[in-house]
């Protein structure tokens, strides 16, 4: 932990990260020292705030907005589809935008009017076909529905930068449902702070713009931070992390360093979003004891002010002086012995199936909880220093990582951007295409504030171009590029 001093960094070159989680914020500052505190959730994000008396780059990660989607109030999302001719999707309008970005059919404003009073949910996703060459349809029908769905409940597809309509469609969907909370968020941290990132499941940081355009990249954020804190604050590389929180126990394997990726799944719809694999267990220090360990969360523990009795309390019971023990005492000692054995044995038995040989824990009851697994599993353990605020550390020590779509088009003189066109100066080879691609992910990252060290690695997803032919010559070329400046740590971490 430590003392928060605003003597302590006046250098704006200090590394801060804030982990907003369903218990508590954390909040660490990297420099030559680490500085971390956790505020209770109850205190509002805005004490979290300002608990930072310090300049330097506040990076952000949250999984508020997905948790508020999976376990709040349903949020009905109206869907507007442009597949474009002979093809049938429910929620498909008339329209069409062709595989070059041509828009060959427009829209029917009149079609459009009558299916959003009909069928007004209270969010709006629109994704058209080739969307991410033209954006023009998407567009006019948000301009349409603006009077029925304000912009921070209205989400569009081409911003997702990928060819796949289904997942495409998918992932929209799930945007339009997060996007109010994170507009919120970005606006409550931006009204206090300047200079704000936020932190993506893959690993990178990202602007407040890109995540209220595209909520769903922050899914998994939290088990992905803990996972670059665990493996700054201890070097350790090849691992499984332990993230005991509050609410939830996650455990994230490391493989050279690196989590394993995989694109995120939302009420059985495959997405286009790239995010940390991890395992969720709805077990933590806050989790109910009433007639055995409950996957609730009634409030603190009794131990921090609490009503109900919890694992932290049972952990008191037995021997543990976390917060005010004494208050813990209204659990018996036998119910306490039982709900920790339940915990260490349905963790243990996730940790068992995953084949690790070393545990590296973090969360605040990481040194009560993680040697009983290690034990168990006949594997080794590390808490490494700053382990209840680990996540925070990995939010903090992390680069600005943005991808990039292009579509290069020679026989109409334009390279799509992300969907946004530009003239298209010259089309060589493949090689070259992807230069021209790594240069203007590197300019955006730059403008977006990462360190120019931290953008010299970027990563090739994908490089298709062919040749269109008429008549008996080839009458110009296409290429589709995808890349992306790699996530991980900053090259300003100390």
């Amino acid at each position: 932990m430590g003392v928060w001093n605003p003597d302590q960094g006046g250098d704006a070159r200090m590394l801060i990260g804030m982990d907003v989680g369903g218990t508590n914020t954390d909040l660490a500052m990297v420099g030559e020292e680490i500085v971390s505190e956790k505020v209770s959730n109850t205190r509002g994000i805005r004490e979290a705030l300002l608990k930072i008396r310090i300049p330097g780059r506040l990076a952000v990660s949250t999984s508020t907005p997905l948790n508020r989607v999976l376990a709040g109030t349903p949020v009905t999302v109206q869907t507007i589809l442009v597949p474009g001719p002979g093809l049938f999707w429910p929620g498909g309008v008339k329209g069409a935008v062709n595989h070059c970005g041509d828009v060959v059919e427009p829209i029917d404003p009149q079609e459009i009017r009558e299916i959003l009073m009909r069928d007004r949910g209270d969010a709006l996703a629109i994704a058209g076909k080739f969307s991410v060459r033209n954006p023009a349809l998407e567009k006019e029908i948000a301009s349409l529905a603006h009077a029925q769905y304000p912009v921070e409940r209205t989400s569009m597809s081409y911003h997702l930068a990928d060819l796949d309509f289904p997942g495409r469609i998918a992932t929209t969907r799930l945007n339009a449902a997060m996007k109010e909370t994170v507009t919120w968020l970005a606006g409550e941290i931006g009204a206090e702070r300047g200079d704000v990132l936020f932190f993506k499941g893959d690993g990178g940081l990202i602007p407040p713009g890109y995540a209220v355009n595209n909520p769903s990249v922050l899914a998994h954020s939290s088990a992905a931070a803990v996972a670059l804190g665990a493996r700054y604050l201890s070097g350790i590389t090849d691992c499984t992390v332990i993230d005991i929180g509050g609410t939830t126990t996650d455990l994230v394997p490391l493989l050279r360093g690196v989590p394993r990726m995989e694109l995120l799944v939302h009420g059985g719809e495959r997405t286009v979003t790239r995010a940390v694999v991890a395992q969720s267990f709805p077990y933590g220090g806050d989790s109910l004891v009433e007639g055995g360990l409950l996957p609730r969360r009634l409030g603190d523990a009794l131990a921090f002010g609490g009503s109900h009795p919890t694992l932290t309390d049972a952990l008191n019971v037995t021997g543990e002086e976390i917060g005010d023990a004494a208050a813990s005492r209204r659990l018996s000692r036998e119910s306490a012995t039982s709900v920790i054995e339940t915990y260490l044995d349905r963790i243990s038995r996730a940790v068992s199936s995953i084949g690790t040989r070393h545990l590296v824990g973090a969360g605040y009851l990481a040194p009560f909880l993680v040697p009983g697994i290690a034990s168990r599993c006949g594997v080794r353990y590390t808490i490494p220093p700053h382990w209840d605020c680990a996540n925070a550390v990995g939010v903090a020590v992390s680069r600005v990582s943005l991808s990039l779509h292009a579509r290069f088009d020679s026989g109409r003189g334009w390279v799509a951007f992300n969907g946004e066109h530009q003239p298209l100066r010259s089309m060589g080879d493949d090689d070259a295409l992807v230069g021209i691609c790594k240069e203007e992910v590197q300019k955006r990252a730059i403008a977006a504030g990462a360190h120019p060290e931290d953008v010299r690695d970027i990563e090739v997803l994908h490089v298709h171009s062919y040749d269109v032919i008429r008549g008996a010559s080839r009458s110009s070329r296409i290429a589709d590029v995808v890349v992306q400046v790699a996530p991980g740590i900053t090259v300003k971490a100390p």
